[in-house]
C-alpha cells in the first residue's frame, strides 16, 4: 500500500524540525550558522530526489519548494542586520536566481497538477510545504486559495492511490476551528513520525510540535 508516508521524502524531517523548533520561538543562532543549516537540507533533498531516480526538474521544483519555505522561515525569524542580510540574498536567489517564490511556486505547483501523470513524491513535498506554513503570494489573497490548492493536492494524491487514514482536511485561519480529523501539518507530523524507527523519540516530539504549529 503506498502512503503518504512511503512518499514522502526523509529530507523533508530536517525542514519540518527546523520550521517547528522556530515556531516555538527558539532563534537561529546567526545568519551564517542558519544559512549553513538550510543548505543542508536542501542539498539532501536533492541527493534523495536525484537517488530515487526523479526526472531533474522535478529535483528542482522539490528544491524551489523548500527554499522558498526556508526563506520565509529565516525572514519571520532572522533579527534586524542578519534578517536584512537573508532578505538581499534569499535561498532562492542563491539557488535558482529568482526573487518571486510567493507567485512563481503556487505557479509550478499548478503545472504539475495539471499534468496526467504527476509526480506523486513532488505532491508529497509542495502539500509538506504548504502544511507547514507556507504562505506565498496568500498571504494577501487569504486564506480561501490556500485551502482550495491543498484540497487539490490531496486529491490528486489520493487519484494517484496514495492513501491515508484521514479524509481530505485543510489549515484554517484564526482562533476559532472546526477539525474534522487531523490538519495537514499534523498528518506530516506523522507521516514524517513513521519514516525511520531510529528516530522514534525525535518523531513523537515532531509530531507534537508540527501539530501545535498548525493549532
Amino acid at each position: 500500500m503506498t502512503t503518504l508516508t512511503t512518499i514522502l521524502p526523509l529530507a523533508l524531517r530536517d525542514t519540518a524540525l527546523t520550521v517547528t523548533e522556530l515556531a516555538g520561538e527558539a532563534k537561529p543562532e546567526t545568519f551564517e550558522t542558519f544559512r549553513t543549516r538550510c543548505l543542508e537540507h536542501l542539498s539532501r533533498l536533492r541527493e534523495e530526489f536525484h537517488a530515487a531516480g526523479h526526472s531533474t526538474a522535478a529535483v528542482e521544483d522539490a528544491a524551489y519548494a523548500q527554499c522558498a519555505l526556508l526563506d520565509e522561515v529565516a525572514l519571520r525569524s532572522l533579527q534586524a542586520k542578519e534578517r536584512d542580510a537573508w532578505e538581499r540574498e534569499p535561498l532562492q536567489v542563491k539557488e535558482f536566481q529568482s526573487h518571486d517564490a510567493g507567485e512563481e511556486l503556487i505557479a509550478r505547483i499548478e503545472r504539475r497538477l495539471a499534468e496526467p501523470q504527476p509526480v506523486l513524491p513532488l505532491l508529497a513535498v509542495f502539500y509538506t510545504v504548504l502544511g507547514l506554513g507556507f504562505q506565498g503570494k496568500f498571504a494577501l489573497e487569504g486564506t480561501g486559495a490556500r485551502e482550495r490548492l491543498m484540497r487539490a493536492i490531496d486529491e490528486r494524491l489520493e487519484r494517484g492511490g496514495v492513501q491515508k487514514n484521514t479524509g481530505p482536511v485543510i489549515v484554517t485561519s484564526g482562533q476559532a476551528r472546526e477539525w474534522r480529523g487531523l490538519s495537514p501539518v499534523a498528518w506530516v507530523g506523522i507521516a514524517l513520525a513513521g519514516a525511520a524507527l531510529v528516530y522514534v523519540a525525535l518523531d513523537r516530539w515532531l509530531a507534537v510540535s508540527i501539530a501545535q504549529l498548525g493549532g
